[in-house]
């Protein structure tokens, strides 16, 4: 099975992104200090490389903290967002796997 890895969303410093998870997402930092802010939650985070938060909603506000960490020479912060669920595989990979896919790789002959 080949897994991709998505590439790091880049902020620069006081930029922000609105993010709609309700499907599931989990943000992960790589690089610098991310600011979150989330409807109904009195307190805000600030998050670090290797943080992890899993979202659940709608309209959460990820920025980048006014001075990201310098430990690296650049001058962003990064994270990674991953849904928190598999997306539901599509009709051809269905079929790739069904049993009349294999029967015809195998080179019996089905009648459609």
């Amino acid at each position: 099975m080949h897994t991709t890895h998505p590439a790091p969303t880049r902020l620069l410093p006081q930029q922000t992104r609105v993010i709609n998870a309700s499907a599931g997402m989990r943000l992960r930092v790589v690089s610098g200090r991310v600011w979150l802010t989330q409807p109904n939650v009195a307190q805000d985070l600030f998050l670090g490389p290797g943080s992890v938060v899993d979202l659940l909603q709608d309209w959460i506000v990820v920025g980048a903290d006014a001075e990201p960490a310098r430990t690296r020479p650049e001058l962003y912060s990064e994270y990674v967002l991953t849904p928190l669920v598999e997306p539901a595989p599509s009709w051809f990979q269905r079929l790739r796997k069904s049993r009349i896919a294999n029967r015809v790789r195998s080179g019996v002959s089905v009648i459609w």
